[in-house]
């Protein structure tokens, strides 16, 4: 066989292996059910897992609602804004956190406007955890959506990330 013979079919076998990776999961594939919060006060659906279940801890002043399923939790807190825009809730949030009494902080992952992941690590431990904050400003209230390391098992940074644009995604 020529050379050019074999390096048309090395590349149409080359071709054909890409051809086959499967594409990354969409959030809708990783998150497939859109969960309408409006009966818990928050006028905002978000993509769950199936499994997801919603804790309302709402009180007179302030909404609260936790969604827990398989590798997510989120927490929401809706309240009168206290800011015009998202962007302004996040720089405030991601001061407090970089400069605050937050001892466990240990570096920005990525920032965006209305949203941030960091990771956070506590004293005496190895186990690195992420986190992320997420606002949003529809009309005069200020929603804050976020994870914490103080549940049961800390999140991966793939998990947090993935849990964070699915958050994004809202309607």
């Amino acid at each position: 066989m020529k050379m050019s013979n074999l390096l048309i079919i090395g590349t149409f076998i080359l071709l054909g292996i890409v051809a086959c990776q499967p594409p990354e999961p969409t959030i809708e594939d990783l998150f497939p059910k859109q969960l309408n919060l409006l009966q818990h006060g928050i006028p905002i659906a978000i993509q769950t897992p199936e499994d997801a279940k919603v804790t309302n801890r709402s009180d007179n002043f302030m909404q609260d609602v936790i969604v827990e399923g398989t590798d997510y939790y989120v927490q929401i807190y809706s309240q009168n804004a206290t800011a015009l825009s998202c962007s302004d809730l996040a720089t405030e949030a991601q001061r407090e956190i970089e400069t605050g009494a937050n001892t466990t902080f240990q570096r920005m992952i990525k920032e965006e406007d209305c949203g941030f992941i960091y990771e956070v690590q506590a004293a005496g431990d190895t186990t690195k955890c992420y986190n992320f904050s997420y606002y949003r400003v529809q009309g005069n209230k200020s929603f804050s959506f976020s994870t914490t390391t103080g549940r049961r098992k800390p999140f991966t940074q793939e998990q947090v990330e993935r849990i964070y644009e699915a958050v994004k995604a809202q309607k």
